[in-house]
Formats: structure tokens, C-alpha cells, sequence
């Protein structure tokens, strides 16, 4: 054995015993909600292993409840399970529950310290929500609407010229709506670079974040250990590398332009000239990442399930486009104004949140401090985990829950609606309290828009003999429906003619296409391409 073997051999004998002495010495939590008995030191991180944590947390809370707990190591993780325990912890002691796990020492090699997502709450938090609130929150969402109108008659155009592609028009569609208001330019094709790029960006980043997505992350004596004998940090610097100039050719891009004053009129510009903003470039860099990422992933990956859900549920459909024969006609499009004459549409978007929730798990929540809940105790600093899958698919709140049923949601008074089927009133898809989903008015805007006019202007229907397969794509927190096909069609040849000749109608003006962005990121793509070989 060579010098260096022996000294990692010693290392590591002293960081076991280090780690069991810990372990047996230190202040063990107690009065824990009841939950799944783990082994010394793991915990149970050998029980939520090899399957999508949210089935394992849905199946425990059939035995435990509503409110349980379990480790990963030492770290207890709290599961709420109904609309009761979210709404009691995250709704009415928000400032408690509002915090975010503490990132491990790789994580924050990734994200710099400087991502919202895994901010603690605080003043810092707050500041950077006030900006994604700029962009993002309601009282900004009537800006998104002429680029949703818009993109919305593109993406009918394009799935009538490649039906096939339907799975990478969405990804186009939802990209093109933040790009054109955040850096005023779109996508015209959907196969363009760029939106197929952030979901990949997007994986990357949550797969090395998540807690437990480094062995040092179970074992955190490890960290003790000297760079030469800890290559994990040398990786996550190799993972931020991978990631961060995808964004910062955005950042550089329009800070040039903001310099020689030919940036055009969008967020990113006038963000980058409030002087009254005292961010860094990394902050900067790290804010158009998070203001990209949310504005286009989960809404492209709830336009996927919504194809599935078509064609999974013909009937519903049906029903759908008799709705919308009705109340629009088939000479024009649907239109914004007639969203409140179209409920069956509405209750179909929060039927889809439910059905298929593109974020099961959330965003992982943590206690800024000590707590005691329905007498049981709940230390600062524990993971709280909403389990939305868990109350989505619990015959208790949704009988049926299988079946996708729109008229879950309509109001009891309409005579569509089914008495019973529905004994919550919401869906908790964009989570809930003060780290509810800041886009969500945004994101069902372009949810109406596009499926109403998709409903309206074509029939969808599963590919002879290949119904989709079960399971997921994509990475937690946010997963799509695994690759399927499927068959568009227009419903008759005036419809047809209608969205040809409506494909260009109502372009916003001023928008630049994305084709210098492109150049820029296939450039960096294929820098990184060398950098590895």
C-alpha cells in the first residue's frame, strides 16, 4: 500500500470513528412524529432509494398518516399528507415553516450561495422574491398576455406542420413567452436550442442540489476531509461550470448592450439599470437563471401531461370542445375574453395540476425554528416536505382519483359538476403559504390560452395499438410523462385554412429572434464539448 492509499486509509477510519462518536454523543432529536424505523446513522436513506421518493412517502402515509417523520442520517424529515397539516404549518406559521434545507457545502458550490430556491428566509430572500415577483406575480401577469396570444396561434400553426414534434413545441411555446418579455426576443422554431437546453440545465442542477445527492451529504464528517481526499467539491465545481455559462451569456449579452445602449425594452434591461438594485454578477446571473427556469419548465411539462391526458380521456375532451363549440363557434379562435363563459376549460386546468402534478413533492421547505405540532416536536432546521402527490391521489379528498374528471372543479351550481368529487375545493400543485409558486397566474394564462385553442383546433388521439407508457421523465422537483406519441389532427379543413391564416395575426412588436443567443450557446456548447474530451 503506497503512502498515499494508507493516509486515505487512516482518513477514513478516523472520519467512521469520528462519525460514530457523533452520532452516539450528540443531542438526538425527540418526540418526533411516528414514522419508518431507520438503522443507526443512515436513518433511512436505504428505504427512500430506487424509486421516486413520492410513491415511498405516499405509501408510508397510509401507515403513518398524515404527519410523519423519518431521517436521512440524522436530519429529520417532516411529511405533511393533507390539506389540514399544510394549511396549519405553512399557511398560518408561515414565518416558521418558510425556510429552505440547508445546502450542503456542494450545493453551495453550485448555486454560489445565491439561488432563491434554496435561500434561507430572510431579508436576502426577500429581495430576490421581490424581483421574481416583478416579472412573475400577478400584477405583472397582464404583460405576458400579448406574447401568450401570439405564441399561442404559432404553436397551432406549428403542430399542424409537425404534429410529431408536439413534445418540443411545447418546450418552444413556453420559452418563447418569458424570453420575449424577459430579453424581448422568441423562438421560431421548436427545435431551437435554447428551450430544449434549459430543461437539460434544469436536471442537472436540482440532481446535485437535492439533499442526499453527495455522499458527503450522509456522512457529514467527510467535509473534515482536505481537498486531496474530497474530489466531490472539485465535481460540484464541474456541475456549476456545466451550468452557469449557459445563463451567463444572457447576463453578458444584455450588459453590453445596456453599455452601448442598443438593448431593446425588457425586464433584463431594465433590471440591469435600476441602480436602486445592489446585486453582484453572480446574483444577476443567478437571477435570470431561476426568472428562465420557472417561466418556462413547468409549463411545458404540464402542456406535455396534457397531451397524454387527451388521450387518455377522450371523453373529456369531448365534453371540452363542445364547451368551446358552443360559446366560441368554430369561426374564430378562443379568445381571453371568453375565459369566464368557458368553466369546463378552467376546471380542466385545475383537474390537470391535480392529475398529473408536474412538482409531486413541491419545494423542499425547513423550519427556521423549533415548532410543536399536534404534541409532537419539530426541530429547527428539519426538512418539511408537502407531500401534494400524497393529497392529489387520496380517495379521501379526490374520490376516483385515477380518473381525470374536470368536473371536479366546476362550481356546484353548474350542472356538470359531480356532488362529492372534490372535498378539498384546491389543488396544492403550486404548493402553498409564502413559498407558493410566484408564477402561477402566468403559468394558467398560457395553460388556458393554448389548450383551449389546441382543444378547439384539433382532435387528439392515441397512436393505433400505442396507448402512453407509464412513468416519468425529467428530475425532481419537476417531472414529465414518459415519451409518448400520439396523433393531432385538425378537426375539418376550415379549421385548418383558420389556423394558417391566423398564424401570424397579432405579433407583438419589437421582438428580435433568438438566433444571436443561439450562435452564442452553441459556441459555449461546443467549448464545453472540448473542454471534456
Amino acid at each position: 500500500m503506497d503512502a498515499i492509499s494508507s493516509r486515505l486509509f487512516l482518513y477514513l477510519i478516523l472520519s467512521l470513528c469520528i462519525s460514530v462518536l457523533l452520532y452516539t454523543f450528540s443531542n438526538r432529536p425527540s418526540n418526533l412524529p411516528e414514522g419508518p424505523a431507520g438503522i443507526p446513522f443512515f436513518g433511512n436513506i436505504f428505504d427512500v432509494r430506487g424509486e421516486h421518493l413520492h410513491f415511498k412517502l405516499t405509501n408510508w402515509a397510509r401507515l403513518y398518516g398524515d404527519f410523519f417523520s423519518y431521517k436521512i442520517g440524522r436530519t429529520p424529515v417532516i411529511v405533511l399528507s393533507s390539506p389540514e397539516a399544510i394549511n396549519d404549518l405553512f399557511v398560518k406559521r408561515g414565518q416558521k415553516y418558510s425556510s429552505r434545507p440547508r445546502a450542503s457545502n456542494q450545493a453551495s458550490l453550485i448555486t454560489q450561495e445565491a439561488r432563491i430556491v434554496n435561500m434561507p428566509y430572510g431579508d436576502r430572500w426577500r429581495e430576490h422574491r421581490r424581483v421574481i415577483h416583478s416579472l412573475l406575480g400577478m400584477q405583472t401577469a397582464k404583460f405576458f398576455l400579448p406574447f401568450q396570444e401570439y405564441e399561442s396561434r404559432r404553436t397551432l400553426k406549428n403542430l399542424l406542420d409537425e404534429p410529431k414534434a408536439f413534445w418540443e413545441e411545447v418546450s418552444r411555446f413556453s420559452g418563447s413567452i418569458t424570453f420575449s418579455l424577459l430579453l424581448s426576443c422568441r423562438f421560431e422554431r421548436s427545435d431551437a436550442i435554447i428551450p430544449q437546453s434549459i430543461g437539460r440545465k434544469m436536471q442537472m442542477f436540482f440532481n446535485h442540489i437535492r439533499p442526499g445527492a453527495w455522499l458527503v451529504d450522509w456522512i457529514p464528517v467527510f467535509d473534515y476531509l482536505p481537498d486531496a481526499l474530497a474530489p466531490w467539491r472539485n465535481q460540484a465545481i464541474v456541475v456549476r461550470n456545466q451550468i452557469m455559462p449557459f445563463y451567463l451569456v444572457f447576463y453578458e449579452q444584455m450588459k453590453e448592450r445596456v453599455r452601448n445602449g442598443t438593448a431593446p425594452d425588457c425586464f433584463i434591461t431594465r433590471l440591469l439599470s435600476d441602480e436602486t438594485k445592489h446585486f453582484d454578477e453572480v446574483e444577476y446571473a443567478h437571477i435570470i437563471a431561476e426568472m428562465i427556469t420557472a417561466g418556462t419548465e413547468t409549463t411545458a411539462t404540464t402542456l406535455q401531461w396534457f397531451f397524454k391526458a387527451a388521450v387518455l380521456n377522450p371523453d373529456s375532451m369531448e365534453r371540452a370542445q363542445e364547451e368551446i363549440d358552443r360559446v366560441v363557434g368554430r369561426e374564430r379562435l378562443p379568445t381571453w375574453d371568453d375565459q369566464a363563459s368557458l368553466p369546463y376549460i378552467t376546471a380542466m386546468i385545475h383537474e390537470l395540476h391535480r392529475w398529473a402534478t408536474a412538482t409531486p413533492m413541491a419545494f423542499l421547505h425547513s423550519t427556521s425554528e423549533a415548532d410543536v405540532y399536534r404534541e409532537k416536536s419539530i426541530p429547527k432546521g428539519a426538512v418539511v416536505i408537502a407531500n401534494v402527490y400524497g393529497i392529489h391521489q387520496n380517495p379521501r379528498y379526490f374520490p376516483q382519483p385515477d380518473r381525470l374528471m374536470p368536473e371536479r372543479f366546476l362550481d356546484p351550481k353548474d350542472p356538470r359538476a359531480i356532488p362529492g368529487a372534490n372535498l378539498v375545493g384546491q389543488h396544492f400543485a403550486f404548493s402553498a403559504g409564502r413559498r407558493e409558486c410566484p408564477g402561477r397566474h402566468v403559468a394558467d394564462a398560457s395553460l388556458f390560452i393554448m389548450i383551449s385553442r389546441i382543444l378547439w383546433a384539433f382532435d387528439i388521439r392515441e397512436k393505433p395499438n400505442e396507448l402512453p407508457p407509464p412513468g416519468y421523465t425529467g428530475a425532481f422537483p419537476v417531472l414529465g410523462p414518459a415519451l409518448f406519441e400520439c396523433l393531432i389532427e385538425p378537426r375539418n379543413k376550415a379549421t385548418e385554412q383558420t389556423i394558417r391564416e391566423q398564424g401570424d395575426i397579432n405579433r407583438p412588436r419589437d421582438l428580435e429572434d433568438s438566433s444571436v443567443y443561439e450562435t452564442l450557446i452553441s459556441q459555449m456548447n461546443q467549448g464545453q464539448e472540448c473542454a471534456q474530451e
